[in-house]
């Protein structure tokens, strides 16, 4: 029974090879698109989930909620309370705190180099988390002071084929580390990337870092905690309180604690953390319903085919019954045949998984791994999706053509069917409905970016070379940039203790007027010497720069956020200290001398805050304004200066916009995948409406030839045949607009500066989907429109 079912399908699809080629095409699309969001989805999911305790790990977090802060929540704590934590609650296993995230400059016998990733971290890293130590003390690596793990591929590029273990390399030229242990590279699904752990345990020299590991006064370090179970967060969140309270911690410091297996999703609005390539919990929801719906259009797509080919299978099914085939029979023979097609164009699109992801991985900064597809749970959902999208494609034309009565159909007069066409009318809407607003949401997510790149920063970062400087090599930063401004290539240069895009520290700050024991304003804090502004191109709107004429070791200047949020009108002048001793009574006051423009230090996500700057003569980066000409020649020439200035060193340089647009990359990738699925989804309908028109064409041959033959001319056809499918689209615009606008003010509402959805985009959707409609049915139009009515009533 099923061979027999098996081998009508085959030849249905053999015999109608057009339509099948499209419907197994049509499927074929949604289903890759389908398990590529899948596997992108899935690789979302699986961060930090190789840890045996994930479930059992939380991240402790800091609500900031001292005035001047307007991103309240902060991915650094107390050094204090994790410690603190372990030796009170007794449902604390284990704690441990990492500092610092940086780059490390090393050297081996002479051979400079850079670590890319370096943290501080308490030997008790390795009972938190399961980093697998491939070689060396598998115990212990981080007990001593200077003790260091280095990853397998950091270990062959500082050693080579030696054996890295018990081997010395300088930091900074300067301090000895001893390499305790190698590490497996970390999995890319670890929100904690390094190549580097050095111990936090304090060494000789480093009383200030003893003290600043027993304050509860700063927060600075990144901490976690091993659990005994999972927990409320609520209830630990009160304990973590009360531990804080009674050590006289700042009040507006609240600790909060963050599941793992959260931190990789629901971490968007969280600064100052430890999270490598965080996505966003919202991408993964859109993405989702994006594969849900191209599977929904492919499906209808497949329905739509079926249902409009039903005339040409309704004397087949006729005289199946007249020879004694009952209902239940034919229904499990359409049935059968959607499924046949599902599973062919599920074979195609597993290939073309196979073939597009790695392509895409590049595309879109990801690493989803294909072979997950291979897994036996992967393995049984796309079984059960095969299973579901044929039956569920195939489950209404089944019904309708094994409901036919043998004696109409056999007369004809199923041809034209009411309820065939209305069904086939609803399911063009439902298409074209969920095409155009994934091209109204494409648009809105390009205007966004765009919005992104091109608006106004408040400084330049076009033809800006960044270089980064560490250790003993900072101090040479005046001498290098008076160097470099021997080359009439570069323009200007100047440093700052932060580049632009990173994170800068934060604050208390006393502004005069305040008593020092109620202040509790905290804000942003920048370095930089009498350069930086105008290399950077900001604006001094009142005052002054820093200046060599004058001695700027007690000046400030800060921004116009600063000047509105300390409500002063003429700013220049006052006074602002800072704690600098051990108390909050051993400030330092400085006068503010300018007030800059304000310009977006961090990424726009966050809303622009108060900052100030202090002036220091040499800083860790340093800002290159170069001439677009000749910029080979300028960057060797910038690569020999750093060189001759810094021996030993390696050189690295990047470009500022380059550096910029990295720190949208996640955003980048969620957008290219927005636009390429989008524009599977309008071939999926393209495809559907080809075939619909050209089945409407050929239902309507006579009538054509009719009206042809009564006078009708080539435009008035084109026009009648084309109408019906415009005023669908029509009614698919109005809807689509409705839902689109809702959900992407719902995406929009993610970024604190952000693009006014107006009517253009909407207008521009609408004229593009009835164009391409257009398109799709001309070609069947105008073949029915040209045609002889001879041929069309010659059976007449």
């Amino acid at each position: 029974m099923f061979k027999s079912y098996f081998i009508t399908g085959l030849r249905n699809l053999l015999k109608q090879k057009g339509y099948s080629f499209i419907k197994i095409t049509g499927l074929a699309f949604g289903l890759t698109a389908s398990m590529i969001i899948y596997l992108y989805v899935a690789e979302d999911l699986s961060y930090d989930t190789f840890h045996t305790n994930y479930s059992r790990i939380v991240r402790l977090l800091t609500i900031d909620s001292a005035e001047g802060v307007s991103s309240k929540l902060v991915g650094v704590t107390q050094p204090r309370l994790a410690p603190a934590a372990e030796e009170e609650l007794p449902e604390v296993v284990k704690s441990v705190r990492l500092t610092g995230g940086g780059r490390y400059d090393l050297s081996y016998q002479d051979k400079p180099l850079k670590c890319e990733a370096a943290f501080r971290a308490d030997p008790a890293i390795f009972e938190v988390f399961d980093f697998r130590i491939i070689d060396g003390a598998t115990t212990g690596a981080l007990d001593k002071p200077g003790s260091i793990v280095i990853t397998e591929t950091l270990a062959k590029k500082i050693f080579g084929s030696e054996n890295p273990i018990g081997k010395t390399v300088k930091l900074n030229q300067t301090t000895d580390l001893n390499v305790t242990a190698v590490l497996a590279d970390l999995p890319k699904n670890s929100h904690l990337q390094f190549d580097l752990l050095h111990s936090l345990v304090p060494g000789q020299n480093e009383d200030g870092l003893r003290q600043a590991l027993d304050t509860w006064q700063g927060i600075f370090c990144f901490s976690y905690l091993l659990l005994d179970k999972p927990v409320d967060p609520a209830d630990l969140n009160t304990k973590l309180k009360a531990i804080s309270t009674k050590n006289n911690a700042y009040e507006f410091f609240t600790p909060v604690v963050q599941p793992l297996q959260d931190v990789h999703l629901k971490s968007k609005e969280i600064l100052f953390e430890t999270n490598a390539n965080k996505s966003d919990v919202l991408n993964v929801y859109v993405l989702s319903t994006i594969a849900i719906l191209i599977l929904i259009l492919a499906a209808v797509n497949f329905m739509n085919l079926v249902t409009a080919k039903s005339t040409g299978r309704a004397k087949e099914v006729g005289m199946r019954k007249v020879i004694g085939a009952v209902r239940q029979q034919l229904i499990a023979q359409h049935l059968i045949e959607s499924i046949l097609v599902t599973c062919i164009a599920a074979l195609l699109a597993v290939a073309a998984v196979l073939v597009a992801v790695p392509l895409l991985n590049n595309t879109y900064h990801r690493f989803a791994d294909v072979t997950v597809l291979m897994q036996p749970q992967s393995i049984a959902i796309l079984s059960a999706l095969v299973l579901m999208v044929g039956t569920l494609a195939g489950l209404y034309p089944a019904f309708v053509l094994s409901s036919f009565k043998p004696i109409l159909v056999l007369k004809g007069s199923f041809k034209n069917s009411a309820g065939g066409i209305r069904l086939r009318k609803a399911l063009v809407v439902l298409q074209f409905t969920i095409s155009i607003a994934l091209m109204v949401g494409t648009g809105i997510v390009y205007q966004q970016m765009r919005f992104i790149y091109t608006t106004d920063l408040g400084y330049s970062r076009e033809q800006v070379i960044t270089l980064q400087q560490n250790g003993q090599i900072v101090a040479n930063a005046t001498t290098l940039r008076n160097e470099l401004l021997h080359n009439p290539n570069i323009v200007a240069a100047g440093t700052s203790s932060s580049r632009m895009g990173q994170q800068l520290g934060r604050t208390n700050i006393f502004p005069e007027g305040a008593v020092s024991a109620e202040t509790n304003i905290i804000t942003s804090i920048m370095v930089a010497d009498e350069s930086f502004i105008p290399t950077m191109g900001i604006k001094v709107m009142d005052g002054r720069n820093f200046s060599l004429d004058y001695d700027d070791s007690l000046s400030m200047i800060i921004n116009e956020e600063m000047a509105r949020f300390l409500k002063w009108k003429d700013p220049v002048g006052k006074k602002i200290s800072l704690q600098s001793g051990a108390t909050i009574n051993d400030l330092t006051t400085y006068t503010v001398v300018g007030v800059v423009k304000d310009f977006h230090f961090a990424t726009i996500r966050h809303k622009l805050e108060p900052l100030f700057m202090l002036y220091n003569k040499d800083n860790g980066s340093m800002a290159v304004k170069v001439k677009s000409a000749n910029m080979k020649e300028t960057i060797a020439f910038i690569e020999d200066t750093w060189k001759k200035i810094n021996p030993g060193t390696t050189f690295e340089y990047a470009f500022l916009d380059e550096q910029f647009a990295n720190l949208y990359r996640n955003e980048q990738a969620f957008a290219s995948m927005f636009t390429h699925f989008t524009t599977l989804a309008m071939i999926i309908a393209g495809l559907g409406l080809f075939a619909l028109s050209a089945f409407t064409a050929e239902q309507r041959r006579k009538e054509i030839g009719i009206r042809k033959v009564l006078g009708a001319s080539n435009g008035n056809i084109l026009y009648k045949l084309s109408a019906e499918f415009v005023q669908l689209i029509f009614v698919s615009f109005i809807v689509a607009s409705v839902i689109a606008y809702f959900v992407m003010n719902q995406w929009l509402a993610d970024f604190q500066y952000s693009i006014t959805i107006g009517a253009g985009i909407f207008i521009i959707a609408g004229i593009a989907s009835i164009t391409i409609a257009l398109l799709t049915i001309s070609s069947q139009a105008l073949k029915a429109a040209l045609s002889n009515p001879v041929d069309a009533l010659r059976s007449e």
